[in-house]
């Protein structure tokens, strides 16, 4: 291959690059949430950012639990997977802002781990590749 090419990566690869960066930039944000913030801030970013750390998990086994059944029940599988993902992510953040009282600029935050990520990696792999 060339200098320019990247190496080709496969999704299991890139998934585990993706939750440990997401990990690692969780972990950073918390800490400067608690430096610049409050103890508050920092509890919303960890919890928005375990959140979405385990909602990805949780796609991720049910896609691939879904890829291994027939065609006409991967579709019915996946979707009621993913209605029962949603009520259960809505019902915890209700939890959390209406009754705990996260703070929700720190919860946002943390929800957006993933988001900052993916745009550091697409920009890091445009950037390598000159495109």
């Amino acid at each position: 291959m060339s200098e320019m090419t990247p190496e080709p990566e496969n999704d299991q690869n890139l998934f585990r690059n993706l939750t440990v960066a997401g990990a690692a930039l969780l972990a950073a944000l918390i800490m400067i949430g608690w430096i610049l913030g409050s103890r508050r801030m920092a509890a919303g970013i960890a919890c928005g950012g375990l959140l979405t750390l385990g909602n990805t998990f949780w796609l991720k086994l049910c896609i691939q639990r879904a890829m291994g059944l027939e065609p006409r029940q991967a579709g019915r599988f996946a979707v009621v997977r993913y209605l029962l993902r949603l009520a259960f992510l809505a019902t915890l953040l209700y939890l959390l802002i209406v009754k705990v009282g996260i703070d929700i600029i720190g919860l946002i935050i943390g929800l957006s781990v993933l988001v900052f990520v993916i745009i550091g990696f697409s920009l890091y792999r445009a950037a390598r590749t000159g495109g």
